[in-house]
């Protein structure tokens, strides 16, 4: 009896053994083919994003050839740019002579803003626009970076803005310090002339300045006028006065002054008018100037270094 109960023991045994082997099998087996199914899955995503990837990278490869094909037409369309400006800057030089010659009954009149940019200066640019006028913009650092009549609003941004509406960035000089060293020295005053070409083509991504106006007008450099002359010859610098004006740089107490200011200076028949983008009283009578002068038969016009009215 004990016998057949050891011989069943072992029975049990052996068949507990193989049903655990069975189970161990068995959950091998379905872990493999789960993984062995994960595996399928996983390789098919790793194909559909392939096939994806392939794709997003052919588009991009489509969208560098279009950008380089359009770098290619920019080039073109810069050198027609400039081919346009040398033509139209060639008419103008014509309608000079002509007007010098009295062949024509036309004048021209070059308006011109000294010492900016300000934030009023948007003032002025709102003003040109309605009248479709452009005009030369002489600008200097003296102010910093922030608006002089605006400390919150940073003025350097104005620089895209006259180009952007199609007016001529001219050159002040950076310090514009009359009486702080501008005039020291022949070196002092080109510094002053290099540095505000510096930071126009930082401003505005490479713009190029070649007329200048000097602080105060030419006749302030006094002894120092023939050489600082020579130096902006050898730097392909144009440089302009002025004949016509309405006072604002000075100490006026009223528009009506400003405007007879103005009308009594109006007297040729190639005007360069000064004005400052800072002025009240300039900004005010804009208008009725601009209107002036079109009834009078002005062309108004941005200054040009071929212009008969900037040295050279």
């Amino acid at each position: 009896m004990e016998k057949r109960i050891k011989e069943t023991r072992k029975f049990i045994l052996l068949e507990t053994f193989l049903l655990c082997i069975s189970i161990i099998l068995l959950i091998t087996f379905i872990c493999f083919k789960k993984l062995n199914t994960n595996n399928v899955e996983k390789k098919n995503l790793l194909t559909q994003e392939y096939e994806q990837r392939k794709q997003v990278l052919a588009e991009k490869e489509n969208e560098l050839k279009l950008v380089d094909k359009e770098s290619e037409n920019y080039k073109d369309v810069k050198t027609r740019i400039n081919e346009t400006k040398d033509e139209y800057f060639k008419l103008l030089s014509k309608i000079e002579k002509d007007i010098k010659e009295n062949k024509t009954n036309k004048k021209i009149a070059y308006l011109t803003f000294d010492d900016g940019p300000y934030y009023n200066t948007y003032k002025v640019l709102d003003i040109l626009d309605k009248y479709n006028v452009k005009a030369t913009f002489f600008t200097t650092t003296i102010n910093g970076q922030y608006c002089y009549d605006n400390k919150s609003y940073n003025c350097y941004k104005l620089y895209k803005e006259y180009i952007k509406r199609g007016h001529t960035i001219a050159n002040h000089t950076y310090t514009h310090a009359i009486r702080k060293g501008l005039y020291e020295s022949t070196e002092s005053f080109m510094k002053a002339v290099k540095d505000q070409e510096n930071h126009v083509k930082e401003q505005t991504d490479g713009y190029i300045t070649n007329i200048l106006r000097f602080p105060g007008g030419s006749s302030t450099a006094r002894e120092l006028k023939s050489s600082i002359i020579n130096e902006l010859r050898k730097e392909k610098y144009g440089w302009v006065d002025w004949n016509g004006a309405d006072g604002d740089g000075g100490k006026l107490s009223s528009e009506d002054e400003a405007w007879n200011y103005f009308k009594n200076t109006i007297n040729e028949k190639i005007e360069v008018i000064l004005y400052h983008d800072y002025s009240r009283y300039t900004t005010n009578l804009l208008p009725q100037m601009i209107e002036y002068l079109e009834s009078n038969n002005y062309i108004l016009l941005p200054l040009f270094y071929e212009s008969v009215m900037v040295n050279k």
